[in-house]
């Protein structure tokens, strides 16, 4: 944007006293503040509320309105030689008060001596404010900067963490042997169940850390992550681990790991031995406690995968006991495995993706092989599809173990071997699905699936348009085929609505 345009990053400056209150950091309310970013001459003369941010880009300076005085007052930055602090030198703008009171509860990490030079290591400067930060709670601003965290700082209670857009980087120094240790991490990762911080959140920051691990919330409750850009990482950006009610609300990835491990974002659990997972404190590595507790109750929304350096996933399910995992309003591209992966052999428990675009990966939503134990699978609202038929492998969709699971509203197109495979499902249900262009079977209902399909399209394949695989049952209506091999094939059981027997 130019001109009079302004970008905008919404925050909330949080309730009365000193806590802050997280729920609403992009919800729309009375209370909402924002920092907006221009020249000083874009400026407007008056702010639309108390408190509100301004950053002068030509300046260096962020300034705050003051309603009560009427006029806008200086809030953070060094400013130039060219246009300084008015009133000071240049020099003397490091010895600003930090601005915070019991009605903003504020904490300018420049005022703290914290510099985003791109140069300085900054991690145990900030690690120790949020100690500070710690005992009341508040908002940590970072202003436009590269900030060096060389250890992991630890984000207690009751803490935001503010950036101001893809201006403010973080990056994550790490000495050689000691990649992907955290870039972030909260207090009490190494306690049991969901004893870790509670109510914080990271807003309006670009993580940039070819060296580290990214934003890893362990043994956390109530994290919100909010407007996260993602560029170069070695792990994951944001590697949710034991941790509930966690809400990722926008999120834009242009690169995946360079690790092992590398989709962007991960939901994971520390379970009994997992070597993986640490934080950094400046000279040794942390494990994140391994007592097995289930992330829960986690959300990603409003969301773009769309990595340059081909990861293996996009979004992964890791390890056991994922528990109300909902994935929504969002796409993915670019993967050389799987857009969305849960791993083989792994529980999971009540997993929701909707209005989600899979667009040109070799496979689409593939949630790994294993005979039972997994309850509660919802699909809606999703498009698959990969033109390149160089690049499309394996299944569009697959899925297998769940007890009960609704997939509707689902167009799966692609030269892969097949559109759609099942095993060992329960109470399947299908409707409104649309499977095109794979090189074998449309719907393959591979090995002890009980399934109704209706409302249904298998288009261009090679062979059959249904196949009913050995212990499989499968009742069908509504159906069409165009250009398919056969129609129905058969190994185990099938019954077409309308007809008195079973073929």
């Amino acid at each position: 944007m130019n001109g009079s345009e302004l970008r905008r990053r919404t925050f909330l400056l949080g309730a009365a006293g000193a806590s802050v209150a997280l729920a609403g950091c992009t919800d729309r309310s009375e209370g909402e503040r924002a920092i907006a970013d221009g020249s000083i001459t874009d400026r407007p003369p008056e702010g639309e509320y108390d408190d509100e941010l301004y950053h002068a880009t030509d300046q260096g300076i962020t300034w705050r309105w003051d309603a009560s005085s009427g006029d806008w007052v200086y809030f953070s930055g060094r400013g130039s030689s060219e246009q300084p602090v008015p009133g000071t030198s240049h020099f003397e703008a490091t010895t600003v008060g930090h601005a915070r009171s019991k009605r903003t509860p504020v904490w300018n990490v420049e005022a703290h001596g914290i510099e985003g030079d791109g140069s300085t290591d900054v991690g145990h400067a900030v690690h120790e404010l949020l100690k500070d930060v710690d005992q009341a709670g508040g908002i940590v601003y970072f202003p436009p900067g590269r900030y060096l965290l060389e250890r992991t700082p630890l984000v207690g209670d009751d803490t935001i963490l503010l950036g101001a857009g893809r201006s403010t980087v973080f990056e994550g120094p790490r000495p050689s042997g000691e990649e992907g240790r955290a870039l972030l991490s909260n207090k009490g990762y190494d306690e049991t169940e969901y004893g870790g911080a509670s109510n914080w959140g990271v807003c309006n920051v670009r993580i940039d850390a070819p060296e580290s691990n990214g934003i890893l919330p362990a043994h956390a409750e109530n994290v919100r992550l909010e407007n996260i850009y993602g560029d170069d990482i070695y792990y994951h950006h944001i590697d949710i681990v034991s941790s509930k009610n966690v809400i990722v609300n926008g999120y834009w990835a242009t690169r995946g790991g360079e690790g092992d491990s590398d989709a962007p974002l991960q939901f994971d659990n520390q379970n009994d031995g997992t070597s993986a997972n640490a934080v950094w404190d400046g000279s040794g590595s942390v494990l994140v406690e391994d007592d097995g507790t289930p992330t829960r109750n986690c959300t990603l929304k409003n969301f773009e995968i769309d990595p340059t350096n081909e990861p293996a996933y996009g979004v992964h399910i890791h390890r056991d006991g994922n528990e109300s995992i909902t994935i929504e309003d969002g796409y993915i591209t670019g993967c050389q495995y799987s857009a969305i992966r849960a791993d083989s052999g792994a529980l999971l428990e009540d997993l929701t993706i909707d209005r989600v675009s899979c667009l040109d990966n070799a496979r689409g939503i593939s949630l790994g092989h294993i005979k039972s134990g997994r309850r509660g699978l919802t699909i809606s609202n999703v498009t698959i599809r990969t033109d390149d038929s160089g690049l499309a492998d394996g299944s569009g969709l697959y899925a297998s173990g769940f007890d009960g699971a609704d997939i509707s509203t689902v167009s799966i197109e692609g030269a892969f071997t097949n559109t759609i495979v099942f095993d060992d499902m329960d109470d399947l249900k299908m409707s409104n699905i649309r499977a095109t262009g794979a090189k074998d079977q449309a719907f393959r209902f591979r090995e002890n699936v009980d399934v109704t399909l209706t409302t249904a399209r298998a288009a261009d394949c090679g062979s059959a348009g249904i196949y009913s695989g050995t212990g499989s049952s499968v009742s069908y209506g509504g159906l069409t085929f165009d250009n398919v091999g056969s129609e129905v094939t058969v190994d185990g059981e099938t019954r077409e609505w309308n007809k008195s027997s079973s073929s």
